[in-house]
């Protein structure tokens, strides 16, 4: 019987031992198992020991099989605690797609255009349906932990696609500050590594431009707009002058401050009268020069054209648009397909990636269709007003300057319609040209600025200027040339007469990657290279005496060089880069004959 029970002790002992190797058994039991193992040596060792021991028999095996049982005890509790709790998020996750799926499903239908409204009705795109979770038998029969993941994955997917309907939602109220205000702009960074014809190469990281955009519009009727720039005192064009706190004779030091740029008041709709009244401080209407050198080349650097010739005045006249395009309902919506990044935004999505980011699955959403606008007249123009400065014409009383504009543009797009025309090169097509006609060339900011000693001399030199914008499939084309059409005649700093008469040109070409028919702005989305040449003549500069010193002013490049590539990132997101090359005149013209190379590196926040 001592035997038997000694059997059934040692037995024990070794199931606990297993169980202490694999941590289910605490600390206080593999003390007992010790003391119940040396059990068997005792007995060997004499008699009365072995009745002694025989007599502790029970408790130790009753001990160790009463803690046995509380630990399992203990186990059973955790593994039903942790079931319940995975079964109420499994509860909960599946309920989720339960009552969605128990409401009634709305219809949807592609919007069409209807001949006797005025405007369309509101489209709702119908999202495409998330994936639903498993709730077969087979699936029920997985681990929790796999059913509650796959659930949780699901989730998130849909409190994305609910993110993405408000952010839609709010999208369709556009950039709107109130009923009639709306609020854009621009912020650029830049970083660059410019030659120049005299000095060493320089290093610069700066701010390129920041610029707030407020849109207004009081009716169809009235309309206007209040343009905000940063500028931090230290170029020519605005310097800030004597300051008290700032110690001006130092060289580039200056008072950063947002100034005026742009603004104007429009009276009057060209889409539904030929003629409208326009009011305030702009850039005359002169070759491509708008004073927002981004929404007419590709390029990070501004051609010659625009730097030699933009004249921005405060001026007042009449716009005109004919013939007035006869009213109709607005063209049904279309479907605009979505331009893909190519380089760097798959490139940093993939870096993610590799470096363990797993985004989460979000809800594909199908663009909103666009309702495009009618076409604007063929024909259209302005005659401006402004008095024109006092350092041309000294002492003047009267407005006495003018420009005026006249343009025409079409498009068309072959006759064939827009969804079978993704693999042309020529269409669809647009056209737009016009020429200008200044008073005074020498108004304008560069030229102002730079011939200011000489100006009483020159006096008005009136101007002209051709240009072209054209688009054909994928491919955009700018060309311009802008001229006096006087000598101007003066006298230099150093005594030497001079007779030029300025003119500046201008060639650019760009191709859209990704394109389809329906882009109606190359480079305003996706991926784009563009090439850019412009030019200039009589315009190597004169000379001034500066603390006796010689010095070359009123110069620019008589060749310029873009080459230009850049990426929307993402909505709102540009970044670019470019090489540039400009060539000097050569010493017989007055210039240095050096070739001065630059790289830019562009990013562009647009909001």
């Amino acid at each position: 019987m001592i035997w038997g029970k000694r059997d059934e002790f040692v037995a024990g002992s070794k199931q606990r031992r297993r169980a202490a190797e694999i941590g289910t058994v605490e600390t206080t039991e593999q003390g007992w198992q010790r003391v119940c193992t040396v059990y068997p040596l005792i007995v060997r060792a004499t008699p009365a020991l072995l009745l002694s021991l025989a007599l502790l028999v029970p408790p130790c095996a009753a001990a160790a099989e009463n803690e046995d049982v509380a630990d399992l005890r203990r186990m059973l509790q955790e593994l039903k605690a942790e079931n319940r709790k995975l079964s109420q998020r499994l509860s909960t996750l599946e309920s989720a797609p339960t009552a969605r799926r128990t409401k009634p499903a709305a219809t949807y239908e592609r919007p069409t255009a209807v001949a006797a409204a005025a405007k369309p009705a509101p489209v709702v795109e119908a999202p495409p349906a998330l994936p639903e979770p498993d709730l077969s038998e087979a699936a029920a029969k997985r681990p929790l932990g796999v059913r509650v993941r796959e659930l949780e994955i699901v989730w998130a997917a849909q409190e994305n696609a609910t993110r993405q309907i408000i952010r839609d939602s709010l999208s369709k109220t556009g950039p709107k500050i109130n009923s009639f205000l709306a609020l854009s702009g621009v912020v650029e960074g830049l970083a660059s590594r410019t030659g120049s014809f005299d000095g060493p190469t320089k290093e610069d990281l700066a701010l390129g431009t920041a610029e707030l955009d407020f849109d207004i519009k009081l009716g169809d009727w009235l309309t206007g707009a209040l343009v905000l720039h940063f500028d931090n005192g230290t170029g020519a064009i605005f310097p800030t002058g004597n300051q008290p706190v700032v110690p001006t004779n130092l060289p580039g030091v200056g008072v950063d401050r947002f100034t005026l740029d742009r603004t104007h008041i429009s009276v009057g709709d060209l889409m539904q009268f030929p003629i409208a009244a326009r009011f305030g401080v702009e850039v005359l209407h002169f070759g491509t020069s708008t004073g927002v050198a981004r929404l007419d080349t590709l390029s990070i650097g501004t051609p010659l054209t625009t730097e030699v010739f933009e004249n921005r005045q405060t001026a007042g006249g009449l716009e005109f648009a004919w013939p007035t395009p006869a009213r109709q309902p607005l063209p049904a919506p279309v479907v605009v397909p979505r331009v893909s990044p190519l380089v760097v935004a798959p490139a940093v999505s993939q870096l993610m990636r590799w470096l363990g980011y797993t985004p989460l699955p979000e809800r594909p959403f199908r663009p909103t269709p666009v309702t495009f606008p009618f076409d604007p007249a063929p024909f259209y123009g302005s005659v401006m007003t402004y008095r024109g400065s006092e350092s041309i014409i000294p002492g003047r009383t009267k407005i006495d300057d003018y420009n005026a504009s006249l343009g025409f543009r079409t498009r068309g797009h072959c006759g064939v319609p827009y969804d079978q025309l993704k693999d042309s090169l020529i269409c669809p097509w647009t056209l737009d040209f016009h020429v200008d006609y200044n008073t005074s060339v020498f108004e304008s900011r560069f030229l102002h600025s730079s011939y200011l000693p000489f100006l009483s001399q020159i006096g008005r030199i009136p101007g002209v200027a051709a240009s072209l914008k054209t688009s054909f499939g994928p491919f955009a084309f700018v060309g311009e040339v802008n001229a006096a059409v006087q000598d101007a005649r003066f006298i230099d700093g150093l005594g030497i007469a001079r007779n030029m008469m300025p003119m500046t040109w201008q060639a650019s070409i760009a191709y859209q990657f990704d394109w389809n028919p329906w882009i109606t702005e190359i480079g305003a989305q996706g991926n784009y290279i563009s090439v850019g040449y412009s030019g200039s003549k009589d315009m190597a500069g004169v000379s001034i005496l500066q603390s006796g010193v010689p010095t070359r002013i009123g110069f620019v490049p008589q060749h310029r060089l873009f080459l230009t590539g850049g990426e929307w990132v993402m909505d709102g997101l540009k970044v670019a880069v470019e090489y540039s090359a400009n060539w000097d005149y050569p010493v017989s013209s007055g210039g240095t004959g050096k070739i001065a190379h630059g790289a830019f590196g562009l990013i562009q926040l647009n909001f």
